[in-house]
């Protein structure tokens, strides 16, 4: 059946992308956050394309129908469209051909940095590249976009990675591909094929060493390019090793993107330049200039109370664009408090409220993990994977019963009431999480945070949405998601447990985000959050005006002075001076073996 006007505007987004089709291969792609894109699918040499058309209303039905007519007769004459799309935009250039550099060239034309660091990766003949941006360099919307279509026109297949679920669903939206998080891709890349891959790895300086090490391995046999994106300058990995900074040092093709362009007011962007060399004096001075402000109170709570009351004296609109920044979790649970009761004395939240139980993840490492001490009674336990013959399902949750050190062994009882003897050190630790409870109060206009992947559900960790009922009696609120569905949560639950209050984030979390207004805590004396890699991700976050509340400006400057946020590695991988990018694939996949192996661990 055709499409109409009408039925395009009543198509709304779902959980998933999804296609809306018209005649002749024309169809629409409803993406999850609302876009729509007009997409023309079509077979060239016994091989499936598509033809970006670009988005509606901009492109209309009437043009689009008219764009397919056109594309059907190329393919009458044996003529590809998106040939003969490219090349109509790159005759003009002077740079004509039918080549990576000379797409670049047209697309990206009036930026050239954009342009040169494009060029310069479409056409490395390295199996591993990186592109290091500084944040907010529109790294995404400009390079990444042009080279994922560029791939995709010469046939790869494209997959989007990122270190979590949140940030691979944002990449994959705007480079219109396949998108996953990095630790399922490795736990399923899929099975290797002759056909060549681009794996795009966005926030690369996340990625621990070992999961750097298998990520290469498999592109490797996978005979996929690997091209890592990030920024050194920015928090890395909370375990062990400094891949992306590492792997740069010894000698990585890398290309450079440096001009900020997320900043709309340029004394912002003049602070966030400042904290990117190393200069906090001078960030403060941008912010007093026109970029923020900066606010000194000698104790936390008033530097609390003063962040809650400018927090909660924008609408509820300018509310949903800005972003608080704790660098502590005990801070940020205190903070969250006192944001939630400046809005309920405000009248921001209403109605009855429910005292639920949130699931906390405990956060253990590999080896924590595998010891039956780091559990406690109580506890609810989530695995990744089935393990049929253990009666384990990955969407059930599991209650710790009993414990016993001595042979590392957790005894589970599932919600059915069967008991399961759990072998730590056999089956299911590397891909189990454990749980505590704690208390969590809700009412109507509280503002949520999903914590746990739960695909079944279409939940994403990271993703927030607003309360806008409960229900004490029964037990239940209901959650409007940034995307407008509803989610229903019975927080009896587990499932439907792993839940935050959203008003509150740490730097750590923070990094990937963009707002319009930040709101930063930043307390001198905070040694071990607060440094230099802390203070350029907080700064660099706000489009608008970034608002910074400090004890003493002069100690907090002279603080981060002192801390790098560096990593001290156990081994020192840098090169000598003259050292030259990474000359073959195989050098590369060596170079990440070699600093995952090399006990890159904190000293």
């Amino acid at each position: 059946m055709a499409l109409t006007d009408t039925a395009i505007r009543n198509a709304k987004p779902k959980d998933k992308p999804y296609k809306v089709a018209d005649s002749g291969g024309l169809y629409l792609l409803i993406n999850p956050r609302g876009s729509k894109l007009w997409r023309i699918k079509y077979r060239m040499h016994g091989v499936e394309r598509k033809l970006a058309l670009g988005a509606y209303p901009e492109i209309t039905l009437a043009e689009a129908r008219t764009a397919r007519d056109a594309a059907r007769r190329q393919l009458a004459h044996a003529v590809d469209p998106n040939t003969a799309k490219r090349q109509a935009r790159v005759e003009a250039s002077m740079r004509a051909a039918n080549s990576f550099a000379a797409v670049a060239e047209d697309l990206i034309a009036k930026r050239e940095k954009e342009r040169d660091a494009a060029r310069q990766l479409m056409a490395s003949r390295n199996r591993v590249a990186a592109l290091q941006g500084s944040a907010g360099t529109a790294k995404t919307s400009t390079v990444l976009t042009t080279i994922a279509r560029a791939a995709e026109e010469r046939g790869l297949e494209v997959t989007a990675l990122a270190p979590t679920a949140a940030a691979a669903q944002l990449l994959g939206e705007a480079l219109d591909t396949r998108a996953d998080t990095l630790a399922r891709h490795l736990l399923a890349p899929g099975k290797p094929t002759t056909a060549e891959r681009l794996w795009i790895v966005d926030e690369a300086s996340l990625v621990s060493a070992r999961d750097m090490a298998k990520l290469v391995t498999l592109a490797e046999s996978h005979r996929a390019r690997l091209l890592l994106v990030g920024d050194t300058a920015q928090l890395g990995s909370v375990e062990a090793g400094a891949a992306f900074a590492q792997l740069q040092a010894a000698g990585m093709e890398t290309a450079h993107l440096t001009q900020i362009l997320r900043q709309t007011n340029e004394a912002a962007k003049a602070a966030v330049e400042a904290s990117l060399a190393g200069d906090a004096n001078a960030a403060l001075a941008a912010l007093d200039s026109g970029g923020g402000q900066v606010i000194e109170a000698n104790t936390r709570g008033e530097r609390f109370a003063r962040i809650a009351s400018d927090y909660a004296s924008l609408d509820v609109k300018e509310r949903r664009k800005a972003l608080v920044i704790e660098p502590s979790r005990e801070g940020r649970d205190a903070l969250t408090r006192q944001i939630r009761h400046e809005l309920a004395e405000r009248g921001q939240l209403t109605g009855p409220a429910i005292t639920a139980t949130r699931l906390v993840a405990k956060d253990m490492t590999r080896a924590e993990a595998k010891d039956a001490r780091s559990y406690d009674i109580g506890d609810t336990v989530r695995f990744a994977k089935d393990y049929a013959d253990k009666g384990i399902g990955k969407t059930e949750a599991y209650r710790v019963t009993g414990i016993d050190a001595g042979k590392a062994a957790v005894k589970l009882a599932a919600q059915d009431g069967r008991e399961i003897d759990w072998r730590l050190k056999q089956w299911g630790a590397s891909h189990a999480q454990a749980f505590r409870a704690e208390e969590i109060e809700l009412r109507a206009g509280d503002r949520l945070q999903i914590t746990r992947n739960d695909r079944a559900l279409a939940r994403v960790n990271g993703h927030q949405g607003e309360i806008i009922a409960v229900d004490p009696e029964q037990g239940r609120a209901a959650l409007r998601l940034a995307n407008g569905r509803t989610a229903m949560l019975d927080l009896a639950n587990p499932r439907d447990q792993h839940i935050a209050h959203g008003y509150v984030a740490t730097a750590f979390a923070a990094q990937g985000r963009t707002a319009e207004h930040a709101f930063i805590h930043a307390d001198s004396a905070a040694t071990n959050l607060v440094d230099q890699k802390a203070f350029y991700v907080a700064l660099s976050r706000a489009r608008e005006a970034t608002h910074l509340y400090t004890d003493d400006r002069v100690r907090l400057t002279s603080a981060i002075r002192e801390r790098s946020g560096q990593k001290q590695m156990a081994v020192d991988h840098a090169p000598a001076a003259d050292a030259k990018p990474v000359a073959s694939h195989d050098a590369a996949t060596r170079s990440a073996k070699a600093i995952a192996a090399s006990g890159t661990g904190l000293q």
